[in-house]
């Protein structure tokens, strides 16, 4: 861990703006301050925590920690309702936290009471909400700790990514940074850590602890992490107790220098080495849809031309997507090529503009090519399971591509609801529909007695009669 300012790898501009605004809070006269709560986001494994302990370690100030509580699973719960304990929710714990915050302040326990450090509040990170209800309490909850504090308070918010679909969590969040800074919070931003920064930490790591590390393997642990410090220490962990799962032997053993290396070469042992050590990518289903639905592509001025490059008709020309390969999101999304089609094929009129029919049929056709592919999987090809494979990689490929390359002119961006296919339904509903019918089919007379299967198909065979007698 970290012991002082220097050791951080959070950018330095950072650490001393929140190192300012707690330094003006803890020394000045508290009376000429508005405002006594910090908002600091940032992704996973930046150093928010890290950052706001150094600093209370600098001051001298007693830090009083809220961490969010472990879920309690469904076996504690019964052993506590056996026991007679009833449950707490989470958000109700929090908010009772913060009640007697406002009320009482903060009386640690580690302390005495004739001792005069200062306190600072640490909340590392917000209990989980689900629905709209229990996200305006949580609001509402802290809303009031801003307004009434006195006490130097610093509230984590981890963000965990952009979605383009119905995420609400993510809408959430962005609303809760937005109200608290209107109610007089201040917020610090922290970026991912750079890969130099993280490099000179695990180095320093490396001479403490007497690790045999070479400054490939860091370089390569550093690349690998995404700018997550945490990710990338509990990599250099790993790496050091089984050094066998690591991919930079290759870099070792080759006389080649790092700097002489392929390019290509090198970014396909940083995409092997990040499926063992790297951050877990994995999207949702309708984060990943939603990437596909809503197409976001650069535009013109951003768009670098190259003399060399080849170019195709106005036609069938795209700018540039704002994702990733359709390819690595279906694999970060596990998602299955019927399930995916299914969904595309429910939705995306939504996202095509009224106007553009040629899109809407360009569409079509691409998704009518893909079902053709998972079509064949009831044949032949289905007996081999690495046919099989590739058939339906094929497909939710082609349907993805498609619909990324026929929707030319897409509607106005603007917030959707991702419909569940109907198709689905109606397939479960045939089974019953089919043995609903049976009984009013018309079974071929054999004789005069068993003329009709039942009453029903008695009484339709009769209108017919009637009807052919009113016409001739």
């Amino acid at each position: 861990m970290p012991r002082s300012l220097e050791e951080l790898t959070v950018h330095k501009k950072k650490v001393e703006e929140v190192k300012a605004w707690f330094e003006e809070r803890l020394r000045d006269s508290k009376e000429n301050l508005k405002n006594h709560v910090l908002v600091i986001t940032g992704e996973a494994g930046v150093g928010k925590s890290a950052t706001i302990h150094v600093i209370a370690s600098h001051f001298g100030a007693t830090l009083c920690e809220w961490n969010a509580p472990t879920p309690t699973i469904w076996q504690e719960h019964l052993h506590n309702a056996s026991a007679g304990i009833h449950y707490t929710s989470k958000l109700e714990e929090f908010v009772n936290f913060i009640e007697k915050i406002r009320k009482y302040g903060v009386i640690p326990s580690s302390i005495s009471a004739e001792s005069k450090s200062p306190i600072i509040l640490l909340i590392d990170d917000l209990p989980v909400t689900h629905g709209r209800v229990a996200f305006e309490r949580l609001q509402n909850c802290l809303l009031l700790l801003v307004r009434s504090t006195r006490i130097p308070t610093a509230v984590l918010i981890t963000d965990y990514g952009k979605a383009d679909s119905a995420d609400h969590t993510a809408r959430y969040m962005e609303e809760l940074q937005l109200s608290l800074e209107s109610a007089g919070a201040c917020k610090v931003a922290f970026n991912p850590i750079t890969n130099n920064s993280i490099r000179k930490a695990l180095s320093r790591i490396c001479k403490h602890e007497q690790c045999n590390m070479t400054s490939e393997q860091i370089d390569l642990i550093a690349k690998a992490s995404g700018g997550d410090i945490r990710h990338a220490i509990t990599s250099l962990q790993l790496f050091c107790v089984k050094p066998d799962l690591g991919l930079s032997v290759p870099l070792c053993n080759s006389a080649r220098s790092h700097s002489d290396r392929n390019s290509d070469e090198l970014d396909a042992l940083i995409s092997g080495f990040s499926l063992l050590f790297g951050r877990d990518e994995t999207l949702s289903l309708f984060h990943a849809l939603g990437k596909f639905l809503h197409n976001k592509r650069g535009t013109e001025a951003t768009m670098v031309l190259d003399p060399d490059a080849f170019f195709v008709h106005d036609k069938f020309a795209r700018l540039p997507m704002r994702m990733d390969a359709p390819e690595k999101v279906l694999c970060q999304a596990h998602g299955q090529a019927r399930p995916i089609a299914d969904f595309l094929h429910e939705n995306v009129l939504d996202f095509i503009s009224d106007e553009a029919m040629d899109a809407a049929w360009d569409v079509a056709s691409y998704l009518s090519d893909a079902d053709l592919l998972l079509s064949s999987f009831h044949g032949v090809l289905a007996r081999y399971n690495e046919a099989e494979s590739v058939l339906q990689s094929a497909a939710a490929s082609v349907a993805v591509r498609g619909v990324l390359f026929g929707n030319s002119n897409p509607s106005p961006s603007r917030w959707h609801a991702i419909r569940r296919p109907k198709l689905w339904q109606v397939e479960q509903a045939l089974p019953r529909n089919q043995k609903e019918t049976i009984p009013f089919q018309i079974i071929k007379p054999t004789n005069k007695c068993n003329l009709f299967s039942s009453n029903a198909t008695h009484v339709i065979y009769k209108m017919i009669l009637n009807l052919n007698k009113e016409l001739f």
